[in-house]
């Protein structure tokens, strides 16, 4: 399904003035080609992709902005708060005086609140249009004096969030101020699963890997193992670059969808995948998945998934792996080993 707020947004670049700055998040769909100078800031991979492929030129990182000051920046907005106001408030520090800051979105994004926030903090003129499909679409004008910025959490700042282990996450990892149920219950499994090798594995990898649990709480185990992980996220994986160099894991890291472009060959593979985030939970997400572990894996490795048990993932690897098995279904959650032949 189409995002009807996104296309609001591509209706409205032709009206701004550049340089222009575009924050982009989730994006399903090809952006439009426009003309003048455009920089795109992301934190996705998939999304830096797209945008690569309609020529812009992409910053893909946690949101570290540079260069000349815009004219107009441009911002569907994402999810989490502390993102939304961390970008509001550098849209305020970098954009030109009297330059304008595009907000798209709906209702229950807060797209009304966040455009009164971002009117008080630029200090300039501003302007909210209610569109068809429950879309609204702002325009806050930069005044000569700001206001108080908005509060983001510290977003570019790593912190504790659990001890023994210790734990280091930030705002812009999905569920980042928790311990996921899943992936502890994998966690719980991971002695069942190590069964199924003759002997312990010694390459790793933690696909879609967060601020990186899995691999710390299977390094506990596998303390002689090589990792990877990956993640379609940046800002996850700073976080998880943290977690390994606090816990002295040796690892490699992948920004990537999917661990799209990866060729290495694995003894076994770990993935607690993002089917709770708002995606479709069937059909071409599912099988991205597994065929990118079923890739990643050396011939006899093997995969240990965790997913919500609406799920059809067992039953989609049947026609891929060799061997499935569900080791455990508990609180809404399936734990499932997949063998390569």
């Amino acid at each position: 399904m189409a995002d009807v707020a996104q296309q609001e947004l591509y209706a409205r670049l032709a009206e701004l003035e550049t340089p222009a700055w575009w924050f982009a998040g989730e994006q399903d769909d090809l952006p439009p080609t426009v003309s003048g100078e455009w920089q795109v800031f992301s934190n996705r991979s998939d999304t830096a992709k797209l945008f690569e492929q309609q020529g812009y030129a992409v910053e893909l990182g946690d949101f570290s902005l540079f260069g000349c000051p815009p004219k107009s920046i441009c911002y569907r907005v994402s999810k989490e708060k502390a993102l939304v106001h961390y970008l509001i408030n550098q849209a305020a520090t970098h954009l030109k005086e009297g330059g304008v800051l595009l907000l798209v979105g709906y209702k229950n994004d807060g797209l009304k609140t966040y455009a009164d926030k971002a009117a008080r903090l630029l200090a300039g003129d501003s302007r909210v249009e209610k569109r068809a499909g429950g879309v609204y679409v702002a325009h806050i004008y930069k005044g000569a004096v700001l206001g108080e910025f908005l509060p983001d959490q510290d977003y570019e700042v790593l912190r504790p969030i659990a001890e023994a282990p210790r734990f280091y996450s930030k705002p812009g990892i999905f569920g980042w101020q928790k311990l996921d149920q899943g992936s502890a219950l994998l966690i719980q499994n991971l002695d069942r699963f190590l069964e199924h090798f003759a002997s312990p594995p010694q390459s790793c990898v933690d696909l879609g890997c967060g601020y990186g649990y899995l691999a710390v709480m299977a390094h506990q185990r596998l303390p002689d193992a090589n990792w990877l992980l990956t993640d379609n996220n940046a800002t996850a994986l700073v976080a998880a670059e943290g977690n390994c160099r606090y816990h002295g894991i040796e690892a490699q890291f992948l920004l990537a969808d999917c661990a799209e472009g990866e060729t290495g060959q694995y003894d076994a593979l770990f993935c607690n995948p993002p089917f709770h985030q708002g995606f479709a939970v069937e059909g071409e997400l599912t099988d991205r998945f597994i065929k990118a572990a079923y890739s990643l894996l050396r011939p006899g490795g093997q995969a240990l998934f965790v997913v919500n048990q609406f799920i059809p993932l067992q039953r989609k690897a049947q026609g891929v792996f060799a061997d499935t098995e569900l080791l455990l279904r508990r609180d809404g959650f399936c734990v499932i080993r997949l063998s390569k032949a």
